[in-house]
């Protein structure tokens, strides 16, 4: 329960923080205005794409995973692509299914980030719904628990070069399917360097 907890949390962080950015331009961030004050400081800017996490991940395979229709849900930052079920279906939460995809600008670099990663959500054999996936990139970790075959709030989080992705399923009730999320982010992962 402490681990589910801890990745809805997070997850939540994520969905507030990504709902936040409602720019959809492709000219990047705005800038950031700067107190006026004696030590000028700037405040962090959200992360801008050297990948289009969309040319990796299309409505296509977000349907592929749900089993339902999805359509683009724009607006959530240069870095995620998400998706939602185009028809809702009444007495179901309304599935919805991301990429965050992140390319570091050097190995060191995503080496920091990747174990960084990997102690925030714990990604270690023994925890709690989390299992170590292979086969997919470098390293890959399943977040998430698992009922007759079908994810709820999960995901896969995969490390691949200099770059490391969250394939997320973000639904109450399980339905996504972990073989067809297992082979999409298998198919990301080849795409990347």
């Amino acid at each position: 329960m402490k681990n589910f907890l801890n990745f809805s949390a997070i997850l939540c962080l994520f969905l507030l923080i990504s709902c936040g950015n409602s720019s959809s331009s492709q000219a990047g961030p705005t800038p950031t205005p700067v107190a006026q004050s004696s030590s000028s400081t700037t405040q962090p800017q959200s992360p801008v794409a050297k990948i289009d996490p969309c040319s990796k991940f299309s409505a296509e395979d977000a349907q592929a995973i749900t089993g339902v229709p999805m359509q683009l849900s724009p607006g959530h930052g240069d870095i995620v692509c998400m998706y939602f079920e185009a028809t809702p279906q009444a007495g179901l939460d309304t599935a919805r299914v991301s990429l965050m995809l992140n390319e570091a600008n050097s190995l060191d670099q995503e080496n920091k980030e990747w174990k960084n990663t990997k102690e925030i959500r714990r990604l270690k054999a023994g925890e709690k719904n989390i299992t170590q996936l292979s086969g997919i990139g470098d390293e890959a970790w399943l977040d998430g628990h698992v009922e007759k075959g079908k994810v709820g709030l999960g995901g896969i989080l995969v490390r691949k070069g200099k770059a490391d992705f969250a394939l997320q399923s973000a639904v109450m009730q399980p339905r996504s399917s972990l073989e067809k999320m297992k082979e999409i982010a298998r198919k990301i992962a080849g795409q990347l360097q």
